[in-house]
């Protein structure tokens, strides 16, 4: 329970009070020093999150392929390290339900603040990436910014030229005047 061995080994151990096996592995390789394996590195916690988030990412594709038709919301925030990241999510018809479903899908990192690139990125991360079928996107929400928004040279524009359905609705979060 040190508070330095950080969130993966704190979520270990608390699963390991529910999971024998796990309780196990960790007192017996825990500590076990270098050059033996113990598979709790955090070379090891980076693969088993990249895996998790295949998984999940593998998931919620499926899911819209089933659906038929989505639509995104992207915005951009600084991380901690003042990087600008996009974050992207997904929103959809639950096929098996029939109720709207919103999915955080990845953060990428920004390349340049323009409209252009910015479209770039989201397609190439959705198309080549996810392989999703952009043609489906039937809806896109942005804040106001001109970059994101612009009716000429924003990212709403530059999504419409791949498909023309994929209408600009204002993200009423970001506006004071919805």
């Amino acid at each position: 329970g040190s508070l330095q061995y950080g969130n993966f080994l704190g979520w270990l151990e608390l699963v390991a009070q529910f999971d024998p096996f796990l309780a196990g592995h960790i007192s017996k390789y825990g500590n076990a020093g270098k050059g033996n394996p113990s598979y709790l590195s955090k070379i090891i916690c980076d693969e088993l999150i990249g895996l998790m988030s295949d998984k999940v990412c593998s998931a919620i594709v499926d899911e819209i392929s089933t659906a038929g038709y989505f639509s995104l919301s992207v915005d951009s925030t600084p991380d901690r390290s003042h990087i600008d990241q996009l974050s992207i999510v997904l929103r959809y018809v639950s096929p098996t339900n029939g109720k709207p479903v919103e999915r955080f899908i990845t953060f990428l990192n920004l390349k340049s603040h323009t409209g252009e690139e910015m479209a770039n990125q989201v397609l190439h991360y959705l198309c080549q990436v996810c392989k999703i079928d952009f043609s489906k996107c039937k809806g896109q929400s942005y804040d106001n910014a001109a970059n994101m928004s612009g009716r000429y040279q924003g990212k709403q524009k530059k999504l419409l030229e791949p498909n023309k359905f994929a209408i600009h609705t204002m993200c009423c979060a970001h506006s004071q005047s919805c």
